[in-house]
């Protein structure tokens, strides 16, 4: 436990380029080990640096969170549409509950908004674009896309007002706001290998490494709230 707590983030990534690994020699069954650990010594690490009886509605939502991103990677694993969509639901459900995290840390306010609102404009602009690039791959798809899309919208938002906070601004800036980013690339790279680009395996990794790198800083920036940093 004393080796999460001190180097979790080191042996997160020692899986993550294992798990690239994987993806690169087409050895799927061993991913369900890889990806599979991912999440979890993201947790322990998190959990193990966070003061006792501090921030305990926060560490409810950062772990349930944190659960449906371990849900939805292993369905993701799966072959199928019910699994593609059970996982994006349970992602959906990720999105939602790192907002709410961020709207009680500092509320929306009309007056003092604007970099959420330039971080939306782009957001929409850049959903756009990847959704009439995609067109006709996404025909059968778009409705429940669109949801997704609004729900890590939120997400990005939430984030983005964290800047309007004095207190927890340093902490958007270098670990909040850059994970958002780079999920969204994660996403982005996701739906064009998904319904565009079929065999093109190196998106995988793309996909893999932005999203990994995503969640270890979203781990990183929660583990220094939850212990008072």
């Amino acid at each position: 436990m004393l080796l999460l707590k001190k180097r979790g983030l080191l042996i997160f990534w020692c899986i993550l380029l294992l798990d690239c690994y994987f993806i690169i020699s087409g050895n799927d069954s061993s991913r369900w080990v890889s990806k599979g650990l991912l999440i979890p010594i993201l947790g322990s690490y998190v959990f193990l640096n966070a003061k006792k009886n501090f921030h305990q509605t926060t560490k409810l939502f950062v772990f349930f969170s944190l659960l449906c991103a371990w849900l939805g990677d292993l369905l993701l694993l799966k072959e199928g549409e019910f699994y593609f969509m059970a996982g994006m639901g349970f992602f959906m459900c990720f999105h939602l509950l790192i907002a709410i995290t961020f709207f009680r840390f500092q509320k929306l306010k009309l007056a003092k908004c604007q970099n959420a609102v330039i971080a939306t404009g782009v957001y929409v602009f850049l959903c756009y674009r990847l959704f009439k690039f995609l067109h006709d791959g996404i025909v059968d798809y778009k409705a429940a896309l669109i949801v997704y899309a609004a729900c890590m919208g939120l997400m990005v938002i939430a984030v983005f007002n964290q800047l309007e906070s004095g207190i927890r601004k340093l902490n958007a800036v270098n670990f909040f706001i850059p994970a958002a980013i780079l999920f969204v690339i994660s996403d982005a790279t996701l739906a064009l290998q998904k319904f565009k680009f079929f065999n093109e395996n190196y998106l995988s990794i793309i996909v893999m490494l932005a999203y990994g790198y995503s969640m270890s800083l979203f781990s990183d920036g929660f583990s220094k709230i939850l212990k008072g940093a």
